[in-house]
């Protein structure tokens, strides 16, 4: 990938924000041009030389291309294989390191085992394709539907369905506390039968279920805002054919505000957006 010099887009142009969306920098919500071009200056130095930001790490040489998936290929994205730091179930993270002047750098790190294109139940591209899109998206702050998104291309039904059930590591670890306060509260009725509390630990079992049927819930409705939002998308970007390439360069509101409002309105919308936000900038630079 040839990088252009930063010297070049002080005053991002058009075709510039279009080169970059395409090359995967995307500016996050409140990111200023200014704080854009920086950001922009600091990756395009660690795809130069990574070993100068990430010390000692073997970093593996890729090419990445989603430009269907997410209008970008970044090739300037580190990769390493290493078991390093990962729990034994977990098969790869994405690493944002955060410099002296507050400067993001993300780093893919995928288990030895994704060498030979599989782990568990994982296919190497599938997890390259998740960890990518958080990627793009390291700038922005929206964590209500960021891993909905980052399921979307997964090759299994449940996965798409289960993957974001619990999205944060604290949701997973509080599903978990749940269970284990429901077997210790089973095993210590066993013992203590006339007790008072006996006929509430039925209801403390069912807490578990309770808390998974929950997000649950909140999952099928968000991921029926996503459908919704898409389906305005392909309406404002008729010129188009992937319309997800889109939404992930929405902020959570955005996503809502498409999902909710009639075309109009949202075109409006877009119109004052323009002047102020350079991603808006890029979006109409680069999809319509």
């Amino acid at each position: 990938m040839t990088m252009m010099p930063a010297n070049l887009y002080v005053n991002l142009t058009k075709k510039a924000l279009k080169t970059l969306g395409e090359q995967g920098f995307v500016p996050g919500p409140h990111e200023s041009e200014e704080q854009f071009v920086k950001r922009f200056d600091i990756l395009k130095k660690v795809k130069e030389d990574p070993s100068k930001f990430f010390g000692s790490k073997v970093f593996s040489k890729w090419n990445p291309d989603f430009h269907n998936e997410l209008g970008a290929s970044p090739k300037w994205l580190p990769l390493t294989y290493s078991n390093h730091g990962l729990p034994p179930w977990q098969g790869a993270a994405l690493w944002i390191f955060e410099t002296l002047d507050q400067n993001k750098i993300p780093m893919i790190q995928l288990r030895e085992r994704f060498k030979k294109g599989k782990f568990l139940f994982y296919l190497h591209s599938e997890v390259l394709l998740h960890e990518t899109l958080h990627a793009i998206r390291m700038a922005f702050n929206e964590p209500r539907f960021e891993e909905v998104l980052a399921y979307h291309h997964s090759k299994s039904k449940w996965r798409r369905f289960l993957g974001p059930l619990f999205r944060k590591p604290s949701h997973a670890f509080f599903f978990i506390a749940l269970i284990f306060i429901s077997l210790i509260v089973q095993t210590a009725a066993l013992f203590f039968l006339a007790l008072p509390f006996l006929p509430y630990v039925k209801f403390v079992t069912l807490l578990p279920v309770m808390d998974v049927t929950l997000r649950a819930v909140v999952l099928i409705k968000d991921q029926r805002i996503l459908k919704k939002a898409l389906k305005k998308l392909s309406k404002i970007f008729p010129n188009q054919t992937e319309f997800f390439r889109i939404l992930i360069r929405l902020k959570d509101s955005e996503i809502q505000k498409f999902a909710k409002e009639p075309i109009g309105q949202l075109l409006d919308y877009i119109e004052k957006e323009i002047p102020k936000s350079v991603r808006w900038r890029q979006i109409i630079a680069q999809f319509r």
